[in-house]
C-alpha cells in the first residue's frame, strides 16, 4: 500500500448524510402526496437533469430551478411544492461518523469534505455535526465545479495541498469515485443503503488510519 494518506475526503449525501434516493422518497419526507401522470417524460427527465447539475454548479438561482422542475412535472407539481421536497431530501446524519472524524483528528489526520451539493442544501448542511466537525469543506456550487468533472478534483487538490495517492475519498456515486482514481486518489465505494460508519472504519483501517 506504500504511504498511509494524509487526508481524508469525504462526499456527503449518501456517505455522512442520509439522503432521499428518489422522487417518492422526497415527496414522502416532505409530506407531499404522489400524484397521477406525475413523471416527467424522456424530454422533462432531461430538463430535470440539466436543471439539477445547474444548480449544483451555482449556474441558476434556487427560484430558477423551482420554476424549471415545476415545468418538467408540466405544472402537476407547483414551484412552491418542488421547494418543500428538495427541502426534505436531507434526512440526518449516519449514526457514528462524527465520532470517526474525531477519531481521525486525534491521530493527526486532515479530514475534509467534497460535495455535489447546492446553496439550499448547504444552508442545512452547515449545521450538522459531522460537517463541523471537518477541517476544511468543498462544495460544488461555491466551486462552480461538479463531480465527476476533473477540473473539480484538480481545484480540490490546490486547496487542500494533497494530490493523488495523499487522499483516501469515500463516495456514494461509482461514477464519481472512478474519476478520482483515474488522478490517482485512494477511493472507497460507500453503500448509503445501509449504515456507513462501518464500512468507513473498515476502510481507514485497511489504510493503516485508524
Amino acid at each position: 500500500m506504500g504511504d498511509r494518506p494524509r487526508l481524508v475526503c469525504f462526499d456527503l449525501g449518501g456517505v455522512l448524510v442520509r439522503i432521499c434516493r428518489s422522487w417518492e422518497e422526497g415527496c414522502a419526507a416532505a409530506g407531499v402526496d404522489l400524484r397521477p401522470d406525475y413523471r416527467p417524460d424522456a424530454s422533462g427527465e432531461a430538463r430535470r437533469r440539466e436543471a439539477v447539475d445547474a444548480l449544483q454548479r451555482g449556474a441558476i438561482t434556487r427560484e430558477q430551478f423551482w420554476a424549471t422542475v415545476s415545468e418538467t412535472f408540466r405544472g402537476v407539481y407547483t414551484p412552491g411544492e418542488v421547494e418543500r421536497v428538495h427541502r426534505a431530501w436531507l434526512l440526518g446524519e449516519y449514526t457514528g461518523v462524527g465520532d470517526i472524524i474525531d477519531r481521525l483528528h486525534q491521530r493527526a489526520v486532515a479530514t475534509a469534505c467534497l460535495s455535489n451539493t447546492n446553496e439550499p442544501h448547504w444552508e442545512d448542511l452547515v449545521a450538522y455535526d459531522s460537517l463541523r466537525r471537518l477541517q476544511s469543506r468543498y462544495a460544488s456550487h461555491e466551486m462552480r465545479l461538479a463531480k465527476p468533472d476533473a477540473a473539480i478534483y484538480h481545484a480540490f487538490e490546490r486547496e487542500v495541498g494533497a494530490s493523488g495517492g495523499e487522499i483516501l475519498f469515500f463516495e456514494d456515486t461509482p461514477e464519481n469515485a472512478h474519476a478520482a482514481a483515474d488522478l490517482g486518489w485512494r477511493t472507497c465505494v460507500v453503500d448509503p443503503h445501509t449504515e456507513t460508519a462501518g464500512q468507513i472504519e473498515a476502510a481507514l483501517r485497511e489504510h493503516g488510519l485508524l
